[in-house]
């Protein structure tokens, strides 16, 4: 997600003026000491390389908008509107690796993984099940088959979790919930565009990334792997459309 939004940034701004640099090419000394490492965990750092202040986070979204319209710029900074701008910007920044997940131990110089903060994760875990299970009841044509495989892999991570990872209990409890439903999210877009095109294709693929993320999110989160077996099972005997498989 971070790399898509700093490109993202360089390839908008009509200066030509800003470059990106990667974590793992990051060499210079001088501008690590510049930052605050802290703080850049969560929010992406655009240094002056003149010598000028370091912008972190929603400054820096601040600062590419300026360069196409200092109005606009100037609406964004008012008051309630850079404040829930923050909000929003801190959302995504500490739920993107459950967003997006990556692969663990892939830090260079920088340690970049984000904090958990439950104010944060709680929320999103209740907004991308919510999502999911409204997609998957359209899907199934009732609910009750997505929220019984829902309670059945978090009653079952939930024994794992207590008993092998006491020490990071809720944290991993919370990580899963989050994987599982972007999971759920994943899959369920493709399968029900499938179905509302009518191309059974697309269906296919909804479920391969359903039980394909699934395996790999878990993995990554370090579970064990029956897990996905498992949850695989349900996905077979509990959400499959008439007609599929």
């Amino acid at each position: 997600m971070c790399r898509v939004y700093t490109k993202g940034l360089v390839a908008t701004d009509p200066s030509g003026c800003l470059s990106r640099i990667s974590n793992d090419k990051l060499t210079d000394r001088e501008l690590i000491n510049r930052l605050d490492q802290q703080r850049a965990r969560h929010e992406i750092p655009m240094i002056d390389l003149d010598g000028g202040k370091t912008l972190y986070g929603i400054d820096t979204w601040l600062c590419a908008i300026g360069q196409h319209s200092q109005q606009l710029k100037k609406l964004l900074s008012f008051g309630w509107v850079r404040v829930a701008l923050q909000r929003i910007y801190a959302f995504i920044s500490y739920n993107r690796r459950i967003i997006v997940t990556s692969a663990p131990g892939r830090w260079q110089l920088l340690d970049l993984q984000p904090d958990f903060r439950l104010n944060y994760r709680l929320p999103f875990i209740l907004l991308v099940l919510g999502i999911s299970g409204v997609l998957f009841s359209t899907i199934n044509q009732a609910f009750e088959p997505v929220t019984a495989l829902v309670a059945s892999q978090l009653i079952s991570t939930t024994l794992y979790a207590r008993v092998f990872k006491p020490g990071h209990f809720l944290e991993t409890v919370l990580d899963y919930s989050g994987h599982l439903g972007m999971s759920l999210l994943i899959g369920g877009l493709f399968i029900k565009v499938g179905q509302v095109a009518n191309v059974s294709a697309f269906v296919l693929t909804g479920y391969a990334l359903l039980i394909g993320q699934h395996f790999i999110r878990t993995y990554r989160l370090g579970l064990n792997p029956w897990i996905s077996v498992w949850f695989t099972a349900l996905v077979f005997l509990l959400l499959r459309p008439n007609g599929i498989f």
